[in-house]
């Protein structure tokens, strides 16, 4: 990679910079998610014993770890809670930069760059308290890592004997991790894996003389096995029965999380591209195949359309189904895979269609940004202020509170947070008995009128009244 400092890269560096700076500032400030509120109040906050007698989905491993030091070192907060994802968020910042300087410098540098950050669903993956930034920030550096050894082999290091093995074990420890991230990873993390081990295999016979190919696996299996054996030991019935019923759906979801619409016509042609890159992808693969330089389309290309294969496979032979907030990672497959065969293809017309779709894009997204909440935690962006609500009007005296099941993990995780331990702990339970307050979700508002409640808070999704 050349080290020259253009006018490109310093402003890419800048852009890094306030990105970071955003992270921080929306990991501070943002409420928290019903999933971030699932994970503490079942996970994180409980004792070791008790979190690990159960699984399910939402438990995305690596984070519970990480987040249960950090909240336990520092006053329980929305920044503590949220410390090992910004850290994480700072390592696919620069695994980005490395990736996209692969691209040269100038406009399509800088463009990669903006593409691969600011999709609203890739930046609140770098603070939210979930895994999947961290196994997005993962699964890019195993991909980064892989191809600069496929460079250090088609330089001839390995039979000089310079290149060791050190990127190629890391490569493979970071796919075990990125999977420990999400379980939503295991696709992209299998397909990238065979997809990296049978075109190294194709250079000659590398892997195969010296083993690598046996260690590779087993280094990433069994960095996931080592942390995910207990947990899923414990798995609750139903888990992989969770999430979107069909490919469609997901791509859907991922539509209106990107671009903030859910219109007909961008959501069919949003489908229609990735079936077309995918087919595009393996067939570039297919292509630069013997090619050692070729790394970027063949690792980018090949694990988009196997993980598209093994996601419908999986659907079709064992009723899995297909990831939601965890297909996040077609995002920078897609970007770097059509990026890479457009400048390939040196076609001046496609290129600056390139151009003016690539700007288009990062104007959506960046209009998208919203410094109010994260796109999965709008549903209850009031939590916060419900809970200082009552805890204002309940003062110290002891209260029991009676709440809807879905808003449960957010007044409970509310109550950790402010310290209110004259709160009885809330149950998931029907709201069957009479409480001193109640905190209603959904279809539970119209308790507010058959019991003649007292309204002390309200927005678009949460109620307070007594």
């Amino acid at each position: 990679m050349e080290r020259t400092s253009t006018v490109s890269i310093k402003v890419a560096r800048g852009l890094m910079a306030v990105l970071a700076a955003v992270n921080v500032l929306r990991a501070m400030t943002l409420p928290v998610t019903l999933g971030e509120a699932w994970n503490y109040d079942r996970f994180i906050a409980p004792g070791w014993h008790d979190a690990l007698l159960k699984f399910d989905i939402n438990n995305h491993v690596l984070n519970t770890l990480l987040s249960r030091t950090s909240s336990a070192h520092f006053h329980l907060t929305e920044l503590s809670l949220r410390l090992p994802s910004l850290l994480f968020g700072m390592l696919y910042l620069w695994v980005v930069y490395r990736v996209a300087r692969r691209f040269g410098s100038g406009p399509v540098f800088l463009m990669v760059v903006a593409l691969l950050t600011l999709n609203p669903m890739v930046l609140d993956g770098m603070s939210e308290a979930r895994g999947y930034g961290m196994g997005l920030a993962l699964l890019m550096w195993a991909m980064e890592l892989m191809v600069e050894w496929a460079e250090g082999v088609s330089a001839g290091k390995l039979k000089s004997g310079k290149l060791k093995s050190g990127k190629f074990n890391l490569a493979a420890v970071f796919l075990g991790l990125s999977v420990v991230a999400s379980l939503a990873f295991v696709v992209p993390a299998v397909a990238l894996g065979v997809v990296f081990l049978a075109w190294s295999n194709g250079w000659g016979g590398v892997n195969q003389r010296q083993g690598q190919g046996i260690g590779f696996g087993l280094a990433a299996f069994l960095t996931a096995f080592v942390f995910l054996v207990i947990p899923i030991d414990h798995i609750e019935p139903g888990t992989f029965l969770e999430g979107a019923t069909s490919l469609r759906q997901t791509l859907n979801s991922m539509t209106i999380s990107s671009l903030g619409t859910s219109l007909s016509i961008v959501a069919a042609t949003v489908r229609a591209g990735m079936a077309l890159l995918a087919m595009a992808g393996a067939v570039a693969a297919g292509v630069m195949w013997r090619r050692r330089a070729g790394g970027l389309v063949v690792l980018s290309g090949g694990t988009l359309a196997l993980s598209l294969v093994i996601l419908l496979a999986a659907h079709r032979w064992v009723h899995s189904r297909f990831p939601e907030g965890g297909s996040v990672y077609l995002i920078p497959l897609c970007t770097l895979l059509v990026t890479a065969l457009i400048l390939k293809w040196k076609h001046k017309a496609v290129q600056i269609a390139f151009y003016v779709v690539g700007v288009l894009l990062i104007g959506r997204y960046v209009s998208e940004v919203d410094f109010h909440g994260y796109g999965a935690g709008r549903e209850f962006a009031g939590g916060r202020a419900l809970a200082k609500a009552l805890r204002a009007d309940a003062g110290t005296r002891a209260v029991r509170i009676g709440v809807s099941e879905g808003a449960e993990p957010i007044v409970n995780y509310y109550r950790t947070r402010l310290r209110q331990g004259n709160w009885e702990r809330i149950e998931r339970k029907p709201l069957a008995g009479i409480y001193e307050y109640y905190v209603l979700a959904g279809a539970d508002r119209a308790l507010v009128e058959q019991r003649h409640l007292h309204v002390l808070y309200q927005d678009t999704s949460l109620t307070l009244a007594q």
